[in-house]
């Protein structure tokens, strides 16, 4: 029988490696796409670089398949992702974000199966709660259940989409996502709620995959590794959850920055993408509206002149996350802070422009100071 902790370990190495893959363009320098430091101070490093970090993440993740509990690997790869996120924000995004936590966990309780056990068990929890909370919201119901899932999805009309019952039972998703989160704390046959969350995530493959919607497809991996992180979990063996044993150690960490933070999300103070904010509908977004020039002309191709929120007038107009899907099949990283540096790497690129901030429920646009 394949021991749990390294068929948990392979399982997150080899979908995190096939996301890598899906979004390599994010990875990588010579992009149209601006690179956007975390830090100011960061000089400019040279596009080989990067290659040479994802190429080494590639090849670690790769060799991790095989040697899953390899410690002096585990840490280069934890060490080398960071470095990667620190030279380009837009590489943080939730898969990225939990999947090397998700080796931190293991790290700090390599010696203790059962502490590993409830602190991932805790870890994917939050996730599921989380997740839930954030779509208890006007926006969730307007993009995500009304138009992705009721419109584009199932094909239905705008006034069966109007009827105020079909409208909120959209809220039956986040209820059981957040029931499910709980249950596999407190309930004692956690194979019932893991059904029913592998169920849901069977659900999101249909909808956003090629037989549905065809939408984000970097985040197809981290659907099926959820699924078999349950199946894992849950149906090749019993885990009990123990808060003493998340309060041990190095545990505590993970309550941190998987519960205590996210909820700061709530009144400001944490960003949405590391508070399991995903399809929540709350997400500022921006377009770009600019002249065409020698230095924009390669951008033409990522201009969108259909309906939308933003009018550039006679200018030309980027939405940012259908560029960033379309280039880098990722979504840039959706915070008012990251699209202020953002600006000041597009200003040197490409020269001046208009930077469009908008939300839900558009009724009016923001110009980015």
């Amino acid at each position: 029988m394949l021991e749990r902790p390294s068929a948990i370990l392979r399982t997150t190495f080899f979908f995190w490696l096939l996301a890598k893959l899906i979004s390599y363009k994010v990875w990588l320098a010579d992009r149209f796409f601006p690179v956007v430091p975390s830090f100011n101070f960061f000089p400019e490093l040279p596009s080989w670089f990067h290659l040479f970090l994802f190429a080494s993440s590639l090849f670690l993740l790769i060799f991790l398949l095989v040697f899953p509990k390899n410690n002096p690997l585990l840490l280069s790869l934890l060490i080398i992702e960071i470095a990667a996120c620190s030279l380009d924000i837009t590489r943080w995004q939730p898969w990225e974000y939990q999947y090397l936590f998700m080796v931190l966990v293991f790290l700090i309780n390599k010696n203790d199966d059962r502490k590993f056990f409830s602190a991932i068990l805790f870890l994917l929890s939050m996730i599921y709660i989380f997740s839930g909370m954030h779509k208890f919201n006007g926006a969730y119901l307007f993009s995500t259940w009304g138009r992705m899932i009721l419109g584009n999805f199932l094909g239905f009309s705008l006034k069966i989409i109007a009827n105020i019952f079909v409208h909120y039972a959209g809220l039956l998703l986040p209820i059981i996502e957040i029931i499910g989160g709980l249950a596999l704390l407190f309930l004692k046959n956690k194979k019932i709620p893991a059904l029913v969350l592998m169920a849901m995530h069977v659900f999101i493959l249909l909808l956003i995959g090629p037989t549905g919607i065809d939408y984000n497809s970097v985040v197809w991996p981290w659907n099926v590794a959820m699924i078999v992180f349950l199946y894992f979990l849950f149906f090749r063996g019993s885990v009990d959850f123990s808060f003493k044993k998340l309060l041990k150690g190095a545990n505590p960490i993970v309550i941190i920055f998987w519960t205590v933070l996210p909820l700061l999300n709530f009144i400001g103070y944490w960003d949405l993408y590391l508070s399991s904010g995903l399809y929540s509908g709350k997400e500022i977004r921006m377009d770009i509206c600019f002249s065409k020039t020698e230095k924009t002309k390669d951008l033409l191709q990522y201009t969108n002149e259909k309906w939308a929120f933003v009018d550039c007038g006679e200018n030309q107009r980027i939405p940012l996350f259908q560029w960033s899907f379309e280039e880098m099949n990722v979504p840039p990283y959706p915070a008012l802070w990251y699209y202020k540096k953002f600006k000041t790497e597009w200003v040197s690129k490409y020269g001046s422009a208009d930077f469009i901030l908008y939300e839900y429920p558009y009724s009016e646009n923001n110009v980015l100071e």
